[in-house]
């Protein structure tokens, strides 16, 4: 069987990155285009309607192309996509556009964006269960959840750094990551690996009983995710009475906190504690939880980078594990269709997150980390109850 480990890793890696390296300046960008909170929800929320829709066909035409077409469409897509967005955002930051038609053309093009997101770690995530065995899968998905986290660690640090300079700097950089990650995959995934190209792919239900807890898990790991990634500028701000030129070092700082953090889990579980996908939904459910209540309970930026590395250690844990439970729960030739529903669970938490935890945002800043903190613990106490049982192909 072929080392497919360090390729996977790679082309996660740097996609990972490509979205990462943006994070800082979400906040900061939605003020500084005098857009208001709810406005930049929205934004986030309608766009993200693309991936929702196209995850499932990704993956799908993985199991049909191939693994390595449709990553190479997928980061060749975000480049042209990135190019759009960011010759909008300079057409708003400079004057020239704004309002009603900035807010629809930025929707547009982040929907562009978005719609080709999805490709690259679903037929990565498919390609990674084409080459391990059961026992090992929990393992490889963590060595996924890991290459996320040097996304997370190096690109909040690289868009912080470059906020300083302006808020369109990391979106420039994004861009040119998008087309090095296409020759990464041009020139390390091999062709002819994964199913035989060219036959129709067999469908999968999200909805069937082997499926539906892992899909449930993975969706909660996405809303968890998405919540941080758009409340936490505006928390910052906010709870730190942060100007907006700080927001985005301050922030950077936190994220790469759990990026570490995401990234030391997962290799501990990839190559030490090799633990089933149940206990990891379950280990990772409760770093959610403390992390939260830590947000919740102070105010310091010190307790708040603590948090953090609780969160990136239950986002580790609660990604990969949902991720392994699913792919464990279908048979090899539905890999790319599981992997494509597992990212429409990312697509659907983007379109339902950004506008509902910006809507709760403005009621009270407390209560999206309090409504997630409190979902997450139901969703520990139903893994971890011994009636769990999930009908399927291997034991979880």
């Amino acid at each position: 069987m072929r080392n497919i480990k360090p390729v996977v890793f790679a082309s996660v890696a740097l996609s990972g990155l490509t979205t990462a390296v943006i994070l800082p300046i979400l906040a900061p960008l939605v003020r500084s285009l005098h857009l208001s909170v709810q406005q930049g929800g929205w934004m986030l929320s309608i766009s993200s309607l693309a991936m929702a829709v196209m995850a499932g066909p990704w993956g799908l035409a993985s199991d049909r192309w191939g693994r390595r077409r449709v990553m190479l469409a997928g980061f060749a897509g975000m480049f042209g996509a990135y190019v759009l967005f960011t010759a909008i955002v300079l057409q708003g930051l400079s004057g020239l556009l704004a309002g009603t038609w900035l807010l629809l053309l930025a929707t547009g093009a982040r929907a562009l964006l978005v719609a080709f997101l999805p490709a690259v770690p679903a037929a990565a995530q498919a390609l990674m269960a084409d080459h391990t065995a059961a026992s090992e899968r929990a393992s490889g998905m963590a060595l996924i959840g890991a290459a996320s986290g040097v996304g997370l660690v190096l690109g909040p640090a690289i868009g912080g750094l470059l906020a300083v300079r302006g808020v369109a700097w990391p979106l420039v950089v994004a861009g040119a990551l998008c087309l090095l990650g296409f020759f990464v995959v041009w020139a390390t995934v091999p062709k002819g690996i994964g199913p035989p190209a060219g036959g129709k792919p067999p469908s999968v239900s999200p909805f069937a009983p082997q499926l539906r807890p892992w899909m449930a898990a993975s969706l909660m790991s996405w809303i968890a995710i998405v919540t941080i990634q758009i409340i936490a500028g505006f928390y910052f701000q906010d709870r730190l009475g942060l100007e907006t030129s700080q927001v985005g070092p301050k922030l950077a700082t936190a994220l790469t906190t759990t990026g570490l953090a995401l990234f030391g889990t997962q290799m501990l579980q990839a190559r030490f504690l090799g633990w089933p996908a149940r206990r990891m939904v379950v280990a990772g459910s409760t770093f959610w939880v403390a992390g939260l209540l830590a947000l919740l309970g102070t105010a310091t930026m010190g307790a708040y980078v603590a948090a953090f590395a609780l969160l990136g250690a239950g986002a580790g844990f609660l990604v990969a594990g949902s991720m392994a439970g699913a792919s464990l729960a279908v048979p090899s030739d539905r890999q790319g269709a599981v992997a494509g529903l597992i990212a429409a669970m990312q697509g659907a938490a983007l379109v339902v997150t950004p506008a509902a935890s910006t809507a709760l945002y403005e009621i009270d800043r407390s209560l999206p980390f309090a409504g997630l903190a409190a979902l997450l613990c139901a969703l520990a106490v139903f893994f971890a109850l011994p009636s769990f049982r999930v009908a399927g192909r291997q034991g979880h």
